[in-house]
């Protein structure tokens, strides 16, 4: 009995010994350098990373198999040869050797096989334009080195773009490819069957207490037209950016005896009330306090009123108010809406201290992705007073009509892109009391050019001019039409709306208005960048007595969601001034 329990234990610390020493062999050798080591020559790029792939070699390491052993040579030919046939080398000389380091496997790939004959056919009642026009141009061009992973590809490509139009049963009734190694040719013999086209059948609305009416303004999909699943997709994302909706799912249901889809919209309004409160600061504004109160939802059809207060430059004595009650109305197309508003404002600027009531109507217009329109009829009233010499009650009506277009969809995260705004107004003496007759344009252009990955350059450029005799508009034009240059978003270095012409030493403000701006960044870290720039500018009367300010400075950007944050320093190039702090945020077109 004791023989044979010195028996077990002798086995049993034999077993304990030999893993252990195993366990240390393998705790020596780092876990990516565990196997065989290759050399490959007498090819390049991707033949060459294709090859490795199909090896599964990390680092030029092939891995030991599942049971720890090598992989053989005759598994590494094996493989190579896949991968060499993949990109169209079916004839390659491979010599496989052993070195001190490892494998050295030697290529000679020989002449490779090409496309010769390609015959892709529509077997439809009424082939889609979008099918005709993708197997119109094909990868596969003659002469040129086959390449699997591309028929494959654009196989799939075929496939998935029937689907998405409704061809929801479409397949292959034949998919051929013929590769004559003897003749280094490849053909392809491909007949496509549509089958039936779905159409739609329902749709369904749930979630929202919104009239369904509002949500086919921003929703183009019917009932009975043709399935198209892009159509969905924009509907989907229309409606999720419309504002009135915290989330939409859409879900659909094919029924493929009727050849049909039922759509359903699974829809969670947003909360009815919001309070918002604003607390803040800006070089030019200075301290800012606000609130605001918004009703998303007067009624089935998303009419909405926002009425809010602010209060800019605040100080201890005194402060601009801004109190406004605004009441939005959305149209039958999307993102397009009629706002009315009211609104009482006080302003302490260089001309003077104005009181000005407001009635303005605006109808504004999303034309496509990137065009924009607004048409604004405005009635307002101005009290203003000031040391110079200028009227101190006004009113006037002032229609006016705006162009906006962006080239980018999404300026907030744009690196690279452009946006024009163009406004035209215009005032007369049926329209106003004194009589101001004039005719104005404000145009304004950002751009910016992406030189890489980490270097851009900005340019911003406004143009404004007033067609009006120059002594009715130093004495009678409302304030809130007189040109003013210098500040955070104009010549920076410069006090806000410091440059202007002068009446009794007031700042009075100017007909015509022309600013400039030239700015390089870089993306030193992510989401900050470093920017060095120029402006210059200035608010003037006479365009043959043109003068520009100059400014230099540099800045510090952190880029968020909301637009980029800056913070900038700009010195004046024009007299003894110092150095000026310069905080603006919002996006850089």
């Amino acid at each position: 009995m004791n023989s044979l329990s010195n028996t077990r234990l002798f086995y049993s610390l034999l077993t304990v010994l030999m893993l252990t020493n195993t366990f240390e062999v393998l705790a020596a050798e780092p876990e990516a350098n565990r196997g065989t080591p290759i050399t490959i020559t007498g090819v390049e790029s991707a033949l060459k990373v294709n090859i490795l792939r199909s090896l599964s070699s990390h680092e030029n390491v092939i891995p030991l198999s599942i049971l720890g052993f090598p992989q053989s040579d005759n598994n590494i030919l094996t493989k190579t040869r896949s991968a060499l046939q993949a990109l169209g080398y079916y004839q390659p000389i491979l010599t496989l050797l052993d070195d001190k380091e490892g494998k050295n496997l030697n290529v000679d790939l020989q002449s490779p096989v090409r496309w010769n004959n390609v015959d892709i056919s529509l077997s439809c009642d009424n082939a889609p334009n979008e099918l005709s026009q993708l197997i119109a141009s094909p990868p596969f061009i003659k002469g040129k080195v086959i390449n699997h992973g591309d028929y494959s590809q654009f196989k799939s490509l075929l496939q998935q773009q029937a689907q998405s139009i409704g061809l929801l049963n479409s397949t292959f009734t034949r998919s051929t490819l013929s590769v004559d190694t003897e003749k280094l040719q490849a053909n392809v013999k491909w007949v496509f069957s549509c089958g039936e086209r779905y159409t739609i059948n329902k749709i369904i609305i749930e979630g929202t207490v919104l009239s369904h009416e509002l949500i086919n303004n921003y929703s183009t999909i019917r009932s009975g037209q043709n399935y198209n699943q892009s159509t969905i997709v924009t509907s989907q994302q229309t409606l999720n950016r419309s504002g009135f909706f915290k989330s939409v799912v859409v879900e659909q249901s094919i029924d493929h005896l009727t050849k049909t889809v039922d759509v359903n919209f699974s829809i969670i309004d947003t909360e009815k009330y919001e309070l918002k409160t604003l607390l803040g600061y800006g070089t030019d504004s200075g301290g800012k306090l606000g609130v605001s109160w918004t009703n998303r939802r007067v009624n089935n059809k998303a009419h909405q009123y926002v009425a809010a207060v602010d209060f800019n430059k605040v100080k201890l004595d005194k402060a601009d108010i801004h109190a406004t009650f605004q009441y939005q109305i959305p149209l039958d197309k999307e993102s397009s809406q009629w706002i009315n508003l009211v609104s009482y404002q006080v302003k302490n600027e260089e001309i003077g201290e104005s009181k000005i009531f407001t009635l303005e109507s605006v109808l504004a217009n999303k034309i496509d992705a990137h065009w924009s329109s607004q048409w604004s009829l405005v009635l307002a009233q101005e009290q203003l007073t000031s040391d110079a010499d200028v009227d101190s009650s006004l009113e006037y009506i002032v229609p006016s009509w705006q162009l906006n277009y962006y080239s980018v969809t999404d300026p907030f995260s744009a690196t690279e892109g452009w946006r024009w705004q163009s406004v035209f107004r215009f005032s007369g003496e049926q329209l106003s009391d004194p009589n101001i007759t004039f005719l104005q344009t404000d145009q304004r252009l950002k751009r910016i050019w992406s030189i890489n990955s980490d270097w851009r350059l900005l340019m911003r450029a406004r143009i404004g001019t007033t067609w009006m005799d120059t002594e009715d508009f130093n004495r009678s034009m409302p304030s809130n039409y007189r040109f003013f240059a210098g500040g955070d978003v104009s010549v920076r270095g410069y006090k806000h709306q410091s440059l202007s012409p002068l009446d009794d030493d007031v700042l009075i403000g100017g007909k015509h208005l022309f600013t400039s701006s030239l700015e390089i960044d870089y993306l030193f870290k992510e989401d900050f960048r470093w920017a060095i720039f120029t402006d210059q500018g200035n608010a003037f009367n006479d365009w043959r007595a043109l003068k520009l300010y100059k400014s230099v400075g540099t800045g510090l950007r952190w880029v968020t969601p909301i637009g980029a944050i800056r913070l900038d320093v700009a010195k004046a190039l024009d007299g003894d001034k110092g150095w000026r702090l310069h905080v603006t945020i919002g996006p850089d077109l």
